[in-house]
C-alpha cells in the first residue's frame, strides 16, 4: 500500500505542483515491481481472483487516473486492468472464498 500512500500525500499535499514531477518520476519504477510480481499470471496470487487483485486494480487505477499512460511500458498490468474490468461480477463471486463472499453480503 506504500503505492496508494505516496500518490495520496502527493495528492493531497499543498505543495502538489512541486511533488508532482517527483511522483511521476519514480512511479515507472513501482509499476515494475507490480509487473514483475504479476509475471504472466493471470492474477496477482496465481490463476484465481483474490482480494489481493481488487486492491492491485484500485492502486493501478487510481495511478492510471493520476498519469493516464502510466501503464503503457508494462502490458501483462493492461492486460490484467482489462481482465478485471470484463469480468462478470457474477463470476467473480462464484470463484470467490466463502469468507469473501460472507464479508460482501455483511458489507
Amino acid at each position: 500500500m506504500d503505492t496508494r500512500m505516496q500518490l495520496a500525500m502527493t495528492c493531497y499535499n499543498p505543495e502538489f505542483e512541486k511533488l508532482k514531477p517527483k511522483y511521476l518520476e519514480e512511479l515507472p519504477e513501482k509499476l515494475k515491481l507490480y509487473s514483475q510480481f504479476l509475471g504472466k499470471r493471470p492474477w496477482f496470487a496465481g490463476d484465481k481472483i483474490t482480494f489481493v487483485d481488487f486492491l492491485a486494480y484500485d492502486v493501478l487505477d487510481q495511478n492510471r487516473i493520476f498519469e493516464p499512460g502510466c501503464l503503457d511500458a508494462f502490458p501483462n498490468l493492461k492486460d490484467f486492468m482489462s481482465r478485471f474490468e470484463v469480468m462478470p461480477l457474477s463470476s467473480i463471486l462464484s470463484d470467490a472464498p466463502c469468507s469473501f463472499l460472507s464479508f460482501k453480503m455483511l458489507s
